[in-house]
C-alpha cells in the first residue's frame, strides 16, 4: 500500500488475486467500496480535502491510468498494475454471473447502461443485471435532483436486492454518491464507481487495442476519440508528475 497526496491506493498484482479477493468480499457481511483513482482524480483530492477523505473510506482503492501506475512503480521499485475501472467491472460482472449474484447497474446516462446491460446478458446468458437511474441528474456533490430523487434512487437500488453495484455517474459523482449510500443497500457486498465503463459495454465508445494498453498508451487513443479531452490528458500526463514530485520535495 501507499499514498498519494493523502489518498490510500492498494497494491493487487495479478487478476486471479483480485478475484480472490471480491470472491471474498462477495461472502462477507458488510459493503465494500471499491475506487480506482486516475490522476485527474487524486489531483481534486489534493485540491479538495473533503473529497479526498471520501476516496479514503475506500476498503479497496486501485491505480488507474498510466500516470499513476508509472510513480507508484517508481517508488515501489518494482512493477505496479493498473486497474482500469472497466476491467474490474467486467470481473465484477463475470464473478457475479458465476456466484448468481445480482448485479445492479446504476447511472450511466439514458439507455447507455441498459445497452450495456443487453450486451452482457448476451454474452452471460443467465447473467442478473438490474438498471436503475439511467436518466438520473446527478449534482458534483453526488446527490440526485432533483432533492427528493436521491432517497428514491436508493430504494430502487435496494429494492433490486444486489450483491454488486456498478455506479457509472463518473468522478466524483460517483465515489460521493457510493460514500454516502453504501449503508442504504442491505444485499450490496461490493460497490464500484466505473466512470464510462457502460458506454464501451454498450459499444458507444470502443477501447483502445490492447497494445496500447500494454505499453501505457489509452490516453492517447482516447484522445484521438474525443479531442475534447486534451485538457484533462495534460493535467493527467504533465501536471500530475509535476504535483507528485514538487508535494515530495516540500
Amino acid at each position: 500500500m501507499s499514498r498519494i497526496f493523502g489518498v490510500r491506493l492498494h497494491h493487487v498484482g495479478s487478476e486471479p488475486k483480485l478475484r480472490a479477493l471480491c470472491a471474498r468480499y462477495l461472502g462477507g457481511d458488510r459493503t465494500v467500496r471499491i475506487f480506482t483513482p486516475n490522476p485527474e482524480i487524486l489531483l481534486l483530492a489534493r485540491e479538495d480535502p473533503a473529497y479526498a477523505e471520501v476516496l479514503r473510506s475506500a476498503d479497496l482503492a486501485l491505480p488507474d491510468g498510466t500516470g499513476v501506475a508509472l510513480v507508484e512503480t517508481l517508488r515501489a521499485g518494482r512493477r505496479v498494475r493498473r486497474w482500469p475501472g472497466v476491467e474490474i467491472g467486467e470481473l465484477l460482472v463475470r464473478l457475479g454471473a458465476e456466484k448468481d449474484a445480482t448485479i445492479a447497474f446504476v447511472g450511466g446516462g439514458e439507455g447507455v447502461a441498459e445497452r450495456a446491460a443487453e450486451r452482457w446478458r448476451q454474452r452471460l446468458p443467465g447473467v442478473r443485471i438490474a438498471v436503475v437511474g439511467g436518466d438520473a441528474s446527478v449534482t458534483v456533490e453526488g446527490i440526485v435532483q432533483p432533492a427528493e430523487g436521491d432517497a428514491a434512487l436508493t430504494r430502487a437500488v435496494a429494492a433490486t436486492s444486489p450483491a454488486i453495484v456498478v455506479v457509472g455517474f463518473g468522478a466524483p459523482k460517483q465515489e460521493r454518491w457510493i460514500a454516502r449510500h453504501a449503508d442504504d443497500v442491505p444485499s450490496a457486498r461490493i460497490m464500484i464507481g466505473v466512470g464510462g465503463s457502460f458506454e464501451m459495454w454498450a459499444d458507444d465508445l470502443r477501447r483502445s487495442p490492447r497494445i496500447l494498453r500494454t505499453i501505457g498508451l489509452e490516453w492517447a487513443w482516447r484522445l484521438a476519440l474525443e479531442p475534447r479531452r486534451f485538457p484533462r490528458m495534460i493535467r493527467a500526463t504533465i501536471l500530475f508528475p509535476l504535483r507528485v514530485l514538487t508535494d515530495r520535495a516540500e
